[in-house]
């Protein structure tokens, strides 16, 4: 039976990685180029896959994320269901998204995925080592829509 320290540095571990997984969304959503590049290590590797591509080191991950941000000058990702193993100081989790995003010509995209990443404890903190995607779906949204935050609330008549 693990002991209450250690029970407890689980614990903080495992909100640490959570911490981690939300920074890499509010890094790309916010286009914080300096939060988002802060969460994986120096070799690490973003696997998305296709339509995007595999990409090696932070100077690719750095070109991508500019890259995603032309496309997608609009994203909002929402990370839930995370199951996060720790072995010492290594972790695995496993987390769901769901992100909606506006690309480069005003059209909605829906986009769901599971993330797959690979974690190292690196300085006290957490790091993505490898984060691999599978992608479900990436399509439009085929009502209209505009690039106008104001335009996009409509409530039904009733």
């Amino acid at each position: 039976m693990p002991t209450l320290e250690e029970r407890i540095a689980l614990l903080e571990d495992r909100e640490a990685i959570r911490t981690v997984i939300a920074n890499y969304c509010r890094g790309v959503d916010g286009k914080d180029e300096a939060l988002f590049l802060s969460i994986w290590t120096e070799d690490a590797r973003y696997l998305i896959g296709e339509p995007l591509g595999d990409h090696h080191g932070l100077a690719a991950i750095k070109e991508i994320v500019h890259g995603i941000w032309q496309v997608y000058p609009e994203t909002h990702h929402f990370t839930t269901n995370e199951v996060i193993e720790v072995t010492g100081d290594t972790a695995r989790c496993v987390s769901d998204v769901d992100c909606t995003a506006t690309d480069a010509v005003s059209r909605a995209t829906m986009i769901a995925a599971t993330y797959y990443d690979d974690l190292v404890r690196v300085d006290g903190g957490w790091k993505i080592e490898q984060r691999r995607l599978t992608i479900y779906y990436m399509t439009p949204i085929l009502d209209p829509w505009s690039s106008d935050p104001g335009s996009r609330i409509k409530l039904a008549a009733g």
